[in-house]
């Protein structure tokens, strides 16, 4: 994954500058997720704890486990910088592990859940950052994610496939923080976008191509990026 977000990193960079924001290009200059804003290595951290979120109510543990056990991986360290002094609870996750180790089902850890989704928000909250850059990262890091997760109307790796779909949950929290004036149509508009998932983090064997998805998505940071330049 470490390897991936490089990749991704670096795409940010060389994306077209007439849909994403200059300065969301400029924070992908970071060749590592230390070096990103703490309000995008939150973003990416929450769209992987959602997508596990998302699947272990649905009682799947086995793929649900990667995704919660994100935020405390060894491998991802480094996205875990600077967010203890903003209270982010690693506790919690350490329990999450546990419960599933255990075979906890969704029922039994429901506080848990709601526990960390709750400190996750609360971290969010107090690292700050724009929402309407914060949704254009996710934007374009959800097309990447899908872009690899699907090739020729198959799901060639499920657990980007099912990132790309936490990053969206996280993006429609941010467009919920938005002014009605400035957020009504966002929401809307990733409301069609998640349901492109046809089959929400589950596997399926119809997957939406990766090019309507990056249609839809380029669609929506284009409007995004008309709506700043008119402020």
């Amino acid at each position: 994954m470490l390897t991936f977000l490089r990749r991704s990193l670096v795409c940010l960079i060389l994306a077209s500058l007439s849909v994403f924001p200059d300065k969301v290009a400029y924070a992908a200059m970071a060749d590592n997720t230390e070096a990103m804003p703490l309000p995008f290595r939150l973003a990416f951290m929450r769209g992987h704890v959602e997508a596990g979120m998302a699947l272990y109510k649905l009682n799947e543990f086995t793929m649900a486990a990667p995704h919660l056990l994100h935020p405390v991986s060894e491998t991802h360290m480094s996205e875990r910088v600077g967010l203890k002094e903003l209270g982010f609870d690693e506790a919690t996750f350490v329990l999450i592990s546990a419960a599933l180790d255990a075979g906890k089902t969704a029922e039994e850890l429901s506080p848990v859940l709601i526990q960390a989704e709750t400190n996750l928000a609360m971290t969010a909250a107090k690292a700050g950052g724009s929402h309407h850059e914060i949704v254009q990262f996710l934007l374009k890091t959800i097309t990447e994610e899908y872009t690899i997760a699907v090739s020729e109307g198959t799901i060639t790796d499920i657990g980007e496939y099912q990132d790309a779909f936490g990053f969206y949950l996280v993006a429609s929290d941010h467009a919920q923080h938005l002014s009605a004036a400035a957020g009504a149509w966002l929401v809307e508009d990733l409301e069609h976008l998640g349901s492109l998932w046809v089959n929400g983090p589950l596997p399926t064997d119809n997957p939406t191509s990766a090019k309507r998805i990056s249609d839809k998505v380029n669609g929506i940071a284009k409007k995004l990026k008309a709506q700043l330049l008119v402020k």
